[in-house]
């Protein structure tokens, strides 16, 4: 009878509240699932393949190859942990990077639960679990997933730093200060969410009408850059050895929209046909609308945690504009980490639209929810397309049909062997190149006894020789070797020469 009583005075939440963790957990394993399905269907190409060269070696030596590459180590040497206890394969090696992004999406929605409740939260899910430009890189083999879940958690980490804002929550600042360290380890492109950060806190401060050089949160910096200070060395020569490939683009007016046009439909501006512009053209009114109502709604309490998600999806992108105007630095999947912040902002923006008109918030919301799927199937058709080479990777395809057991396999040059050297491990693939002082992400095969200058002379006694290129066979090759057979898999083309 008491506890009838004591009943009457308890009220029971609603079942999303009680079930939202579940709801969460799902929504993120049906994004992994999604995710992993279209990574099993493509073919690991160069950058993955790549990882996976690196991961193989001893720790010593991935060190080192890393140290004259651009990119930090961490993500190599848990790839090898990972592949040396699940294997190799390409389910295991993808699974890494879902689970990461996963990961990711969970401490999303936790974050946007913090400041804003659980149906916010809930409805921010269903923009990421949609997302064609997180699923694409959720099963890229490199750092971007991984990257993307450190910098979540970080900002998760430092929101609740801040709310605390008592002495003890030095504990908070220094795991925030060792997330920053580890995700410069990771990916040197998350300093942009880093400075994020930085600018959301000096913004905080003003508001609150606060010292900022009294700040506790500077400490976490410092102490980032304290645990970040081994690899400092090699980081400032990785700066300088010209290693880095030449795809950076300035990040014009064009681009930035090409950014949208990835997050929805994952195409560049450029590939966009008539209609599907309008469409864009649409989504970007539509953005613009929603957010300028949802500002308008959100109490002094929200205004902190919706401009911290405005920071997170314009200060990167904004900081890579200026940075590119002395030097081109942007390539899609460089910002691949921060744009789930763009995500968490739509989420957010339109429940807080729902506040004052539910039902026009959930048309536009639907219209939104719409051109994500259709960006979805574009994703599923196009794959793991390269658009800075043109390319859709089929490399995997043209390994299937190679038999290096009854000849020799000659790659155009180290960028075709490196990808054949996946999925052929127990092959000798020769390589063109007219220097053996490799460097970059060629520098794996520096100084290979498998490496050929001159093919003609190298192969002069060949009997049959298997010979694999992209687009336009250049290399020079004995004249008593004849064409019997080429098969193309797009650009990529294996030609069988025999002395037959």
């Amino acid at each position: 009878m008491i506890k009838r009583l004591l009943g009457l005075f308890h009220k029971t939440p609603p079942w999303y509240e009680q079930y939202f963790m579940w709801l969460v957990i799902g929504a993120a394993v049906i994004a992994m699932v999604i995710s992993l399905g279209i990574g099993l269907m493509q073919s690991v190409w160069f950058d993955e393949a790549y990882s996976i060269l690196l991961a193989k070696q001893s720790v010593a030596d991935l060190i080192h190859l890393t140290s004259i590459d651009t990119h930090p180590p961490l993500y190599y040497l848990l790839l090898k942990v990972w592949g040396s206890v699940f294997g190799w394969g390409e389910f295991a090696l993808r699974s890494l990077s879902v689970l990461f992004m996963g990961g990711a999406l969970i401490i999303g929605a936790l974050l946007v639960k913090r400041l804003f409740g659980v149906k916010a939260a809930l409805m921010t899910v269903l923009f990421l679990v949609l997302a064609p430009f997180l699923l694409r890189y959720g099963f890229e083999i490199r750092m971007y997933s991984l990257a993307s879940f450190i910098g979540i958690l970080a900002t998760y980490v430092l929101v609740v730093a801040v709310d605390k804002n008592t002495k003890k929550s030095w504990l908070l600042y220094l795991t925030y200060a060792v997330l920053v360290a580890l995700g410069m380890l990771t990916l040197y492109y998350t300093v942009l969410l880093w400075i994020t950060h930085l600018v959301w806190l000096i913004w905080l401060s003003v508001n609150r009408r606060e010292s900022i050089f009294k700040q506790r949160w500077w400490f976490a910096y410092v102490g980032a850059v304290v645990f970040f200070l081994p690899w400092l060395p090699t980081f400032l020569k990785q700066m300088t050895n010209g290693a880095l490939a030449p795809i950076s683009q300035q990040l014009t007016a064009d681009n930035m929209v090409g950014i949208v046009s990835f997050w929805f439909l994952y195409q560049p501006s450029w590939q966009l046909n008539g209609l599907l512009s309008l469409l864009l053209l649409a989504v970007f009114v539509v953005i613009t609308y929603i957010l300028v109502k949802a500002w308008k709604v959100t109490s002094n309490k929200q205004k902190p945690g919706f401009m911290l998600l405005i920071f997170y999806a314009a200060v990167p992108v904004m900081m890579i504009a200026l940075i590119s105007l002395a030097r081109p630095m942007y390539v899609e999947r460089y910002l691949a980490h921060v744009l789930i912040g763009f995500g968490l902002l739509l989420g957010v923006a339109i429940w807080l639209f729902a506040l004052k008109q539910a039902s026009k918030a959930r048309l536009l919301g639907f219209g939104l929810l719409a051109v994500l799927f259709l960006g979805l199937s574009q994703l599923v058709g196009s794959g793991n397309y390269n658009f800075q080479r043109l390319q859709h990777p089929q490399v995997k395809q043209a390994a299937g049909i190679i038999d290096c057991s009854k000849g020799s396999l000659l790659a155009a040059d180290p960028y075709v062997a490196t990808e054949l050297s996946y999925y052929m491990p127990n092959c000798d693939i020769h390589f063109y190149s007219d220097t053996a002082d490799l460097r970059g992400g060629y520098a794996p095969f520096a100084n290979s006894n498998l490496r050929t200058s001159d093919p003609e002379k190298d192969f002069a006694s060949a009997k049959r020789l298997t010979y694999v290129y992209y687009d336009k066979a250049e290399l020079t090759l004995p004249h008593s070797l004849y064409l019997k057979e080429d098969i193309s898999f797009g650009p990529l083309h294996v030609s069988e020469f025999s002395v037959e």
